[in-house]
């Protein structure tokens, strides 16, 4: 679980990003404290090439280092920055899947407790402050046990023999900065950033000989982002372009994007009076698009695995999946009869089992899916294969797909699987959720919470 809750407002958030290059505590980093990183002094880096690849709630990055000891023979021992937020009960790391690959093998790293020291002037204020005194989970905020923020190092230690240049290899998902705000149901979601200290890369003998930074936009949109520093970045064809050379890197060098997706939602009360989700809905503002988002509908399928039924698309709960229940999901379909017909415009899809990201690649995932409205008007999208961990509460948790144009509302709505991602364990094709999204001509006169 990766949210985290506080009193009265309740805020969520992924822990806030340090990522930075293979190194030690130089020019401005945060790394300061116990670890200390050996040999790096008498290695160069001859050339640093970033690649990072913007998802929906992370980034997938990959450096690649070309490094050459000016020395005698040496075991480098060097670290990569990870913030965790922890409580007694629960434990976040912004740093998975974490890997570094030297002369083309895998070396194992070991975890060391740093200091926080600075780390606060790198991020928003505001969410300085959320993250001090936010609760992890409801059990924590029932017993009064705020979060504790900590340092800890990635550290792997890597042979150099006297005068070798050898290529070195670091990939990591990483999760963005990411805090909502909660009145009640209402909730603000702000901004989410990713953020790469560059200027750890100090730590190394000399400046950067070269390097290149390439940021690619894979499931969000590019015209909605911006980075900093400003003014380094033009773009191209593979994405956001910056190439340097003999840099020795500061803090004004770090890298941070912010992707613009700040919108917020009000609850819908009047329809929505019971503890029941079942047929949750709300009001979603995102600048000067407003929509209706709902589940009202009853759902019935071609096929169903015994407990995962089709029901479990509309239940609110990421925990439960319809899975198909023959074919490997192929052709088998969904149908969806809407209990007051509505004009849709969206569908959202948790298009796998979103119960944790090891089941979600365990299982078939949709890649491509038939959407057909009153058994006339069809359109055919491709799914990215993507795990998103925010959850179905707003439109941040689905997939999004428009339905063009057609005339009357809706009655039913039936999606037909028409390719699938394979899974690594199993053949199970699952649907965790299907939200319904209504476009507004104009902005809802709707009362939030108080």
């Amino acid at each position: 679980m990766r949210r985290l809750l506080a009193i009265s407002v309740v805020l969520i958030m992924g822990a806030p990003p340090l990522r930075a290059n293979w190194g030690g505590e130089a020019g401005g980093s945060v790394a300061t404290g116990g670890f200390k990183a050996f040999g790096t002094t008498q290695v160069e880096m001859q050339s640093e090439n970033l690649l990072i690849q913007l998802y929906r709630d992370r980034a997938k990055v990959q450096v690649d280092y070309v490094l050459r000891n000016t020395g005698e023979a040496v075991d480098v021992r060097a670290g990569f920055p990870c913030l965790s937020m922890s409580s007694k009960s629960t434990r976040l790391l912004e740093v998975e899947d974490y890997q570094l690959m030297a002369g083309g093998r895998v070396v194992p790293y070991h975890i060391e407790q740093g200091s926080l020291g600075n780390w606060k002037t790198l991020f928003d204020p505001d969410f300085a402050k959320i993250a001090e005194g936010a609760w992890l989970s409801e059990k924590d905020e029932e017993n009064n046990q705020p979060s504790q923020q900590t340092l800890w190092w990635l550290v792997s230690t890597v042979r150099f023999e006297k005068g070798e240049t050898k290529n070195v290899t670091i990939r990591y998902e990483s999760l963005y900065e990411e805090s909502s705000s909660y009145v009640s149901d209402d909730a603000t979601e702000n901004d989410d950033y990713f953020r790469y200290l560059l200027s750890t890369g100090a730590a190394w003998k000399g400046p950067i000989e070269k390097g290149k930074v390439t940021i690619r936009a894979v499931t969000i949109d590019p015209k909605s982002i911006f980075i900093k520093p400003r003014n380094r970045f033009h773009e191209a064809a593979g994405g956001f372009v910056w190439e340097f050379s003999d840099l020795k890197p500061t803090a004004e060098d770090n890298i941070e994007v912010c992707l613009n997706d700040k919108f917020n939602t009000i609850f819908n009360y009047a329809l929505n009076n019971s503890d029941d989700r079942g047929n949750a809905s709300w009001y979603s503002f995102e600048g000067n698009k407003y929509y209706f988002d709902f589940h009202g509908y009853a759902a019935v399928a071609s096929s169903e695995k015994a407990g995962y039924p089709a029901k479990a698309v509309g239940d609110f709960d990421p925990t439960t999946a319809w899975v198909a229940g023959r074919n490997g999901g192929i052709n088998e379909s969904l149908t969806l009869q809407l209990t007051t017909p509505e004009h849709v415009d969206q569908i959202g899809l948790i298009p796998g089992f979103a119960k944790s990201k090891a089941l979600y690649y365990a299982n078939n995932r949709v890649q491509e899916i038939e959407v057909l409205v009153n058994g006339q008007h069809q359109v055919t999208a491709t799914l990215p294969d993507e795990y998103i961990s925010f959850g179905p509460n707003t439109k941040k948790g689905y997939e999004l797909i428009d339905l063009g144009a057609y005339t009357g509302k809706a009655q039913t709505i039936t999606l037909r699987v028409k390719k699938i991602y394979p899974g690594t364990k199993y053949d199970d094709t699952c649907i965790s959720e299907v939200l319904l999204r209504k476009r507004l001509k104009t902005k809802p006169e709707v009362q939030g919470a108080r």
